[in-house]
Order: C-alpha cells, then sequence, then structure tokens
C-alpha cells in the first residue's frame, strides 16, 4: 500500500523548514530528497541499483554493514515504495542484512505499462534479484499486497524462504466493508491518487496515526504518487483477477510450512483484522501479534514495536 513515507523527527523537519524561506516546488522537492537520505542514512541503509537479467532496472536500499548477518528481505505494498520499511529497518540495524527494493511499477524501480504484475511474476522477479545479489536463503516479510508476494515466493522457491512475515498482508484480501463499499459505489480509488490534495485521503485510509510530517513533504510524495497514478491503475486491474491476491478456497496455504508471524494493525481500515484467524487456521505454523490503535502501515506507524516483535522471530528461526 502507499506510502513514499520518511517519518522525519520534529527536529529534523524544523531544521529544513528553518533554512527554507519558501515552500516552493524546488525548495521542497530539495528538502524532500534531503530529509529522505538522512533518513535512509541514520537507518543504516544505502541507495543500491541493479538491473537483472530479466532487464528490471531495481531501485532498493542494502544494509551498509552486516553484510555477513541473516539477510532479510522487506516487501512493501502497492501504492508504496521501499521508504516504508527505512524506520523499521533503522530498529534492527547491524542485526540482520536488509534488502528492500522498490518493487516493478513503483518508486524507482522500472515503471511500464503492460507489465505483468501478478504475484507470481512479481515474486519471480524478486527471486532474480537475490540471485544477483547472491544470496541464496533469506526471510521475507511483506506487507499487504507484499505479503501476497511473500506467500508467493514461499511457493516458488520453498527452500529459500526461511520464514515469512505477513504484515496487513493479502492473499486473503478480505477488505473491510467500509473500504469495499468505496470501491463499489465509486469510480475513484483512495489508494490512487491523482493529485497531491488527494493523498490526504490515502494516508488518512492507510494509517490509523500517521508520523509527524511537514506540510509540503506530503505535497511533494502526493504529486510522485499522483505522476504513477496511471501505472497504479493498471496493476490495480491486474491485482483484481490475480489468484495470488484470492487463496483462501485452495489449498495453497495449506502447503506453505515455514515459520510465519502474521502481524496486523487492529485498526486496519483496508484489510480487516478478520484475516488473522484465517492465516492461523491455513498456514501450517503461523502465529500472530496484533497491534492496538495501529493501521494497515504497523512497521512505519510503530517501528520499534514491529521491529521487536520480528526480531523475537528471526531470531527463533534462525538456519
Amino acid at each position: 500500500m502507499p506510502l513514499r513515507l520518511a517519518a522525519f523527527t520534529h527536529g529534523l523537519a524544523a531544521l529544513l523548514l528553518a533554512s527554507l524561506l519558501s515552500a516552493c516546488d524546488n525548495s521542497a522537492q530539495w528538502a524532500y530528497e534531503n530529509g529522505l537520505e538522512f533518513e535512509i542514512s541514520r537507518a543504516g541503509l544505502q541507495e543500491k541499483t541493479i538491473t537483472t537479467e530479466d532487464g528490471i532496472q531495481w531501485h532498493l536500499l542494502v544494509s551498509e554493514s552486516a553484510a555477513d548477518a541473516t539477510p532479510v528481505l522487506l516487501i512493501h505494498g502497492f501504492g508504496a515504495d521501499a521508504s516504508n520499511w527505512v524506520r523499521f529497518a533503522g530498529n534492527l540495524e547491524e542485526e540482520f542484512y536488509f534488502v528492500v527494493p522498490d518493487l516493478p511499477g513503483h518508486g524507482d524501480t522500472t515503471r511500464d505499462l503492460g507489465l505483468d504484475y501478478t504475484m507470481e511474476a512479481q515474486a519471480k522477479r524478486l527471486l532474480t534479484l537475490m540471485n544477483a545479489l547472491q544470496l541464496d536463503q533469506f526471510h521475507v516479510a511483506g506487507n499487504s499486497m507484499g505479503g501476497a508476494i511473500t506467500l508467493e515466493m514461499a511457493r516458488q522457491a520453498p527452500r529459500r524462504v526461511m520464514t515469512m512475515g505477513l504484515v496487513d498482508s493479502a492473499g486473503l484480501t478480505r477488505q473491510t466493508p467500509e473500504f469495499k463499499a468505496l470501491l463499489q459505489g465509486s469510480n475513484s480509488n483512495p489508494l490512487i491518487p491523482h493529485s497531491r490534495d488527494e493523498f490526504q485521503t490515502t494516508l488518512e485510509w492507510a494509517m490509523e496515526d500517521p508520523p509527524y510530517m511537514p506540510e509540503f513533504f506530503v505535497d511533494v510524495m502526493g504529486q510522485r504518487k499522483a505522476d504513477n497514478a496511471t501505472v497504479a491503475e493498471d496493476i490495480f486491474r491486474q491485482l483484481g483477477t490475480d489468484p495470488g491476491m484470492n487463496l483462501e478456497n485452495t489449498d495453497v496455504l495449506a502447503t506453505l510450512d515455514e515459520p510465519t508471524l502474521v502481524m496486523w494493525g487492529k485498526e486496519d481500515r483496508l484489510l480487516g483484522v478478520d484475516n488473522v484467524p484465517v492465516f492461523l487456521e491455513r498456514l501450517p505454523q503461523a502465529r500472530s501479534v496484533i497491534l492496538d490503535g495501529i493501521g494497515h502501515l504497523p512497521m512505519t506507524e510503530a517501528p520499534a514495536k514491529s521491529a521487536d516483535a520480528f526480531r523475537t522471530f528471526w531470531n527463533e528461526n534462525r538456519h
């Protein structure tokens, strides 16, 4: 799900704001890019670009150190990008080796109309990326659509996926009644903003308690999302008929015996907490953590709590 979210501290925001005499577009863009770079560096991550043999040019974040630590692949959701995981990774700096890509169709990775954006295709691409990075076995955690991709990666490569983390995950894709009614009763999708103003609505649906961000930072992010709206609509259309998003009445989940942590924000307005007992029933080795007062993006809204839960889970399941 959404969104290019760097959680800027009040102190950093004040510093940036003080350095700007006006919030014109160029100044806001400069502040946004520099602020995001600061957050990425502070989390112990660095940006990387790589082109894989399937022709995808990836933008990703990787750990600056801890190259010998256990690898962890973090997958964002629909309409989002790697920055959703920055604060989460920062809470686990040097404990794991993180690989956090922008998925194809998102962020600064290849974004083409008509590309196959199904869970099967995206999972295959991520396995190709991990090949290119020479990482054979790894933990995988995904949020929303990223959770459905996590399930598909485990189906395609069970030997390689050490554990699964499903964070407010699609796959069952049980939408809340209010979100389902909105999609059925309107031509607009709050997850696909077409203007910077509409992005505020996206934030309201995605998070119960968004981290502080200056208004013009939100404007920059909103404009970036709006600029990618055509591709986002193509992806969402494909998701509607993708079997990988609708696994509830199949036997796929029962075949996935990787240890699994199902994490959910109790106040999720998009995919309801009623998904959790179904995952627990169908996945052979699943357990859950439900976070009160949190919406669809626990790793962004509650990065420390989310990181603590995964630290324990991953340390208990070392190979």
